[in-house]
């Protein structure tokens, strides 16, 4: 089994913005103006962010929480966080403290990072920015079929180099942002390198690149270690004690290889 998590470094986690719509009174679910101005960010209407990154030391903790399981983990790196005005600043240099501990897990062989996307979102007219009377969640996407071609191998190559480049390995995964994925999407991220996908898609072979879906682990968000802190996840690794973990490059090898 695989351990996957995602969104380190995605900015959705700011820009995210969206509430409740549908409110249970007794058995019944009532329409609600979750959406509506600053009702979206307020719990527990909220559904998604604004939340924060995690820090320096509770990827040490990650780390530490990891060792003492004997797992490993697959994360889902952003490669650039995109600024309110729509400028995208490489994650390295917008949390450096942060990628020197990935980079030390990577080391480790204690973490594989995966490219999951460049920017999460789009960005023409500033569409990943919060709305007053409705919620964004569907621009906090980045491989639509009508974002063109060239655009979506240019963020795949980008992103491949700003991870590679820092954590000094070949990023052979793809996490796709959303969970969406075109089949063109697939063909253009092979050029660059990426050998495996991994998202909420059946298991398969077949394809331009062989797919580890996200039935083969625990898969979740920083968001879930962000507010439940690193005793969520040293929950769950319990919750799977005596499994052999491996990381999604390795079973998508496996997968590669024939193996059913």
């Amino acid at each position: 089994m695989m351990i996957r998590m995602d969104d380190v470094g995605a900015a959705s986690k700011r820009h995210e913005v969206y509430g409740r719509t549908r409110l249970s009174v007794g058995r019944v679910r009532v329409p609600f103006p979750g959406n509506l101005l600053w009702l979206k960010y307020l719990p527990p209407i909220k559904r998604w962010g604004p939340y924060r990154e995690l820090t320096a030391s509770e990827w040490h903790a990650i780390l530490e929480t990891l060792t003492a399981a004997g797992a490993r983990m697959t994360v889902g790196v952003t490669a650039a966080w995109v600024e309110d005005d729509g400028r995208l600043t490489p994650f390295p240099r917008k949390f450096p403290d942060a990628a020197r501990a990935i980079r030390e897990g990577v080391d480790a062989r204690l973490l594989e990072v995966a490219n999951h996307g460049l920017t999460h979102c789009l960005l023409d007219g500033r569409a990943f920015r919060p709305r007053r009377w409705a919620g964004n969640r569907s621009y906090h996407r980045e491989f639509y079929e009508f974002v063109p071609a060239e655009v979506q191998e240019a963020n795949i190559a980008r992103a491949q180099a700003i991870l590679s480049d820092e954590f000094g390995v070949a990023i052979v995964t793809l996490v796709p942002p959303g969970n969406l994925l075109q089949p063109f999407t697939a063909e253009l991220a092979r050029r660059h390198g990426v050998r495996y996908l991994s998202y909420r898609a059946p298991t398969t072979r077949a394809g331009a690149l062989p797919v580890v879906g996200d039935e083969c682990g625990v898969v979740f968000h920083d968001r879930n270690v962000v507010l439940g802190g690193v005793a969520w996840l040293r929950a769950r690794l319990g919750a799977v004690r005596g499994r052999e973990v491996r990381l999604v490059r390795e079973l998508g090898e496996h997968l590669a290889g024939g193996a059913p």
